[in-house]
């Protein structure tokens, strides 16, 4: 608790310091309140006891009205500038929190629990009363109960010590009450991150335009709704259990502060019947152990809520501080790539009982064209991850020209390689920056891209040429290209960045068969120079590489080329016939 404190206080200071000036200016002005309201009846009665002027008396209340009305102007004033400062903060965290989600490894990102986790450290920064963001305002909180118990005890010690241990054994049955339900708080706010994750999915995939489609076609909404109210209702559920729980705690503070309101009301009527105390004084006296049980029960509330505050920021440096390979390693300088090697690999995804790759072994050199093949669910993407560094393995190890992938930063390491994924997004920018990755970018060589990629007729017609916009959901004057045409973006894009090494997945998915064959003859020519990696279902379409893998059950059950891979008669063979059959049964009908 102590170091999230500490860290929180230093964040604070750091970035917004003239929050400090509107805080030491709020804490004496709140403890003066009660004070000074609790005054003004008694001096009235005493100016009027000891028969001063009216004008005297009228000068009197207007001093302390003055005064009363200062501090209580003070308050809201102070109030709102500290919660500008907060809004400061709270987005300070929240970009730092953006920028960990940008360069966290690939694996969290997919992982589930990880993703729980990232909810969960949200609810630090997500929301105006969100502990990011309260934590300013519960301090000054805090300050100014302590200041407010300290200068009210020693008005209270004057009259009796016996009401300062009576309201103090009262707010320590609060405080214990207030522990259980912050544990509870705790507790509940865990548990919740797995039902809100899954709750913010089906409401975005309900907004996706991609999945819309599928929704609709299919008749999937009712699906949606159901899935969307079970996690809203496990939501409620939790919501329920701690508003129960919080209302048990009113009830038990209302007894409470009765008790102690009326104790400390009868002991003072005793005081005055006994002469101990004056009309005025009583008056004055009870105003300030109302003050000092409010102090008090404030306090316990005040520390409370910066407990809150800790969890919620234990949470949020468990995931900012979380250890990640990216940052990791030295500025892999080497332009070429003779060769890349996995020797052992394996690797087993978070929470996974079995692992998806194992005792993977291969090396492959500079200008090889490598075909990756096998049946879904095999290891084949997998295994492209693990080579481009998305993911690290879990067993052996990947070496560059002889280097360690483990030894070199990951910013350094996606340089060596220009990727098309089968999933792929086009940010809301123009059709030069999607594909140079850069504001700045070099028009020549961009058009130089655009042409090879077959795709270059297609911008110079477009009325902002490479200058247009993209997605829809962004401009709605943004251009809306085919799948096929997105897939040839793809293909420029990959050109375009011209890294060493480059990796087709299903790059002709959204091509026609005439799009399709014009690649497979600029193939050798995008590869000249590179190593490549061509991932396909198709195993007709593989021939022309230089080797094949034949991925089965996380293994590399086959290598060679096509021929050798025939004449073995193995698991390729007969996928390949598998196939050949299919296409030659759908050339009949088309021809039929």
């Amino acid at each position: 608790m102590i170091k999230n404190i500490k860290y929180m206080l230093s964040n604070w200071i750091a970035w917004d310091k003239k929050s400090l000036v509107f805080f030491f200016i709020r804490v004496p002005a709140l403890v003066l309140q009660p004070i000074v309201t609790a005054y003004i009846p008694k001096a009235m009665i005493d100016c009027i006891n000891d028969g001063v002027t009216t004008e005297r008396l009228i000068l009197v209340i207007a001093l302390l009205s003055l005064l009363l009305t200062l501090t209580i102007w003070m308050d809201p004033f102070m109030s709102e500038l500290i919660r500008g400062g907060a809004r400061i903060v709270r987005m300070r965290y929240a970009v730092i929190a953006f920028r960990k989600n940008l360069k966290t490894d690939y694996v969290n990102i997919e992982s589930l629990e990880k993703r729980e986790i990232q909810k969960r450290a949200e609810d630090f920064y997500g929301g105006r009363w969100s502990g990011g963001a309260s934590f300013i305002d519960t301090c000054s909180q805090f300050c100014v109960c302590i200041v407010g118990v300290i200068t009210s005890s020693l008005l209270i010690y004057k009259v009796d010590f016996f009401m300062i241990l009576l309201i103090l054994a009262t707010c320590i049955a609060q405080f214990a009450l207030l522990k259980i339900i912050n544990k509870k708080i705790r507790e509940n706010l865990d548990s919740r991150s797995k039902f809100r994750t899954k709750f913010d999915y089906f409401y975005k995939m309900s907004k996706n335009t991609d999945a819309c489609k599928d929704i609709r076609l299919y008749s999937l909404s009712d699906y949606f709704i159901k899935a969307l109210s079970g996690s809203l209702y496990q939501l409620e559920k939790i919501i329920a259990k701690y508003t129960h729980q919080s209302a048990a705690f009113d009830v038990v503070t209302a007894a409470l502060n009765l008790i102690r309101e009326a104790v400390a009301y009868v002991y003072l009527v005793y005081l005055v019947t006994q002469g101990r105390l004056s009309v005025s004084e009583f008056i004055f006296y009870f105003g300030i152990i109302t003050g000092f049980s409010n102090w008090v029960v404030n306090l316990v509330f005040s520390y409370s809520q910066i407990e809150r505050c800790c969890n919620e920021c234990a949470a949020y440096r468990n995931y900012i501080d979380g250890e990640d390979t990216a940052d990791k390693g030295c500025e892999f300088k080497e332009k070429d790539i003779k060769s890349i090697k996995f020797t052992d690999v394996a690797f087993k995804y978070p929470s996974a009982e079995e692992e998806t790759l194992k005792n993977i072994n291969l090396e492959f050199h500079g200008g090889e064209n490598i075909a990756i093949v096998g049946e879904n669910g095999a290891g084949k993407t997998t295994l492209i991850k693990l080579l481009c560094g998305l993911y690290s393995p879990t067993g052996g190890e990947i070496t560059v020209n002889g280097t360690n992938t483990a030894e070199i930063s990951k910013e350094s390491y996606f340089d060596l390689f220009s990727a098309i994924f089968q999933d792929y997004y086009f940010l809301p920018m123009t059709v030069a920056e999607n594909l140079a990755a850069e504001m700045n970018y070099d028009k020549e060589k961009l058009y130089s891209a655009l042409e090879k990629a077959d795709i270059a007729d297609k911008i110079n017609t477009l009325e902002n040429k490479e200058n247009s916009m993209m997605d829809k959901e962004v401009y709605k004057n943004a251009v809306d290209f085919s799948g096929g045409e997105k897939q040839k973006l793809l293909l420029a894009k990959a050109i375009y960045k011209n890294a060493p090494v480059l990796i087709l997945d299903e790059p002709t998915a959204a091509l026609d068969p005439i799009a399709e064959n014009e690649l497979y003859l600029k193939y050798n020519e995008l590869t000249k120079d590179k190593l490549s990696f061509f991932i396909s279902h198709r195993l007709s379409s593989t021939r022309f590489c230089d080797r094949i893998l034949f991925v089965s059950n996380g293994q590399i059950a086959e290598e060679g080329t096509h021929e050798e891979l025939m004449a073995r008669k193995g698991a390729y063979y007969k996928m390949y016939q598998l196939q050949s059959y299919y296409y030659k049964e759908q050339e009949v009908a088309e021809n039929a």
